[in-house]
């Protein structure tokens, strides 16, 4: 460099003396101190980070446009902190600059610790113009770039937020949900931001949201609304009371009780209490009711049919087509012979019954049913011609004696015990045949008579077709005489 007179940055350039340039900084003139951070910049080195960064602080404009350009050439992790403070520089040229140094090159940096001090630093001064930026670096391969790119939106304020961070939130559960793999601080982090973010601002962020293929994204939408304390949300989640997904009707009927939403005694009420599973009363809502319990019967558990059925009854509804839950109904009211009319729709219905009716007696007729309709089956009756006789003698006319005489003497001439053998029948506390008692006193479950069921540990229980009382273990294995 000359003695006097200013420094030749052409001649500096062209023999990369980076010396040189960066005494060249520290220059009075600013056109000469433009002129070595230009030059500066393309060679990246990184010796001149340090007094490029102290120029962001010059006080002519041109001067700290020209450091935030070579700051910007050389990339990496130093140069974060100087370009932050160039986005809040007074002079809107030198704010232009940075922005582009930042949101065009930091956050899109090589160095994944450059693009996560970048968006931590942007959300610490809250930079209301990083929101596009911050929003791509959600999807960053590099988790903490995630995680802080998250953070700092939420520092911001961004409602724009919302939409995107809902869509995370539930990839990231869905993840975890499926393959047990996920991102909790990911998970964390984005949670942590609705948190901040949901407020009666965030209402129409979560409406679009509402409309988003994901059922998992509609789902934790809706969860979200219901947090906003704000009288449009009781109107949005009431229009989600119909949702084709099951899943958003209930977390919509969730958020109305969450916000003290009061159901009408009308249509409105009907599907608020249908998307609750609360069949009885949805029924109290009136004849509006009668199509969503007649839609929700075929995919109801097993348990809650019985309360579907006892809403229609209250609602006077009787079937008028041949399917599953006509059969249910005519089940329920005991009218059997309706069951076997319906024909095949009324199999797995009656199936149901003989599995699982907690009244034996129920089991009996639909078992019975079933036989009508060429679907025997072998349990829970060993015998149902059996058990259908021996109950039809004990709901008969008579005296008890006289009935456990004409049971004493069918059983015999069914082989069920053998009374030359010097054998008696027991009976249950009803008066229903039981036991067998042996000659030496011995007991045997008469299981020809008795219904069937496997317990928890796969072993068989007895039960009294009549009483339902479950019968108490022999002392011998039965034998299955008579089989």
């Amino acid at each position: 460099m000359p003695l006097f007179g200013p420094p030749n940055i052409a001649q500096l350039e062209a023999k990369r003396d980076i010396q040189g340039l960066i005494k060249a900084l520290a220059y009075k003139d600013p056109e000469v101190k433009i002129a070595a951070a230009d030059a500066l910049g393309p060679l990246g080195d990184p010796m001149a980070v340090e007094p490029l960064a102290v120029l962001i602080n010059d006080e002519d404009p041109g001067v700290r446009r020209a450091a935030v350009r070579a700051l910007s050439a050389r990339g990496g992790v130093r140069v974060v902190e100087p370009l932050i403070a160039a986005l809040q520089d007074r002079d809107p040229g030198v704010r232009g600059v940075a922005a582009q140094a930042v949101y065009r090159r930091l956050m899109t940096d090589p160095d994944q610790d450059a693009r996560r001090a970048t968006a931590a630093a942007l959300g610490r001064i809250k930079a209301a113009d990083a929101g596009e930026s911050l929003l791509r670096a959600m999807m960053d391969p590099d988790e903490t770039v995630r995680v802080a790119s998250v953070k700092a939106l939420a520092a911001i304020g961004d409602v724009a937020a919302v939409g995107p961070l809902i869509v995370m939130l539930a990839h990231e559960q869905y993840r975890a949900k499926t393959s047990g793999r996920s991102s909790l601080a990911v998970e964390r982090a984005a949670a942590q931001a609705l948190d901040t973010l949901c407020d009666e601002s965030a209402v129409d962020a979560l409406q679009t949201a509402l409309g988003h293929d994901d059922a998992e994204v509609r789902e934790l939408a809706i969860k979200r609304l219901a947090r906003i304390d704000s009288p449009i949300v009781a109107e949005m989640l009431e229009a989600h009371l119909d949702d084709q997904d099951p899943i958003i009707r209930r977390s919509a009927a969730r958020g109305l009780a969450e916000v003290g939403w009061k159901p009408p005694s009308d249509e409105i009420g009907a599907h608020y209490w249908a998307a609750l599973r609360e069949w009885r009363r949805c029924a109290e809502c009136g004849p509006a009711a009668i199509p969503l319990l007649v839609a929700a019967f075929p995919r109801a558990q097993s348990h809650e049919r019985s309360d579907i059925q006892a809403a229609l009854v209250s609602l006077n509804w009787q079937p008028s087509e041949p399917d599953a839950i006509a059969a249910s109904y005519w089940a329920a009211q005991g009218n059997w012979d309706k069951c076997v009319e319906i024909g095949a729709p009324a199999v797995a219905v009656l199936d149901d019954i003989v599995r699982s009716a907690p009244r034996w007696r129920e089991r009996v007729a639909a078992a019975a049913a079933l036989k009508t309709l060429g679907e025997e089956r072998s349990a829970p009756f060993a015998r149902l011609d059996l058990v259908q006789h021996a109950l039809g003698v004990l709901d008969g006319e008579g005296e008890d004696d006289e009935k456990r005489a004409t049971l004493t003497s069918f059983l015999a001439e069914e082989h069920e015990f053998e009374p030359s053998g010097d054998q008696q029948v027991d009976w249950c506390q009803c008066g229903y045949p039981s036991t067998r008692i042996l000659k030496d006193e011995t007991r045997e479950l008469i299981t020809d008579l008795l219904g069937l069921e496997q317990d928890g540990s796969n072993e068989p229980a007895y039960f009294c077709p009549s009483c339902d009382a479950p019968q108490p273990a022999a002392s011998v294995e039965p034998d299955g005489a008579g089989n």
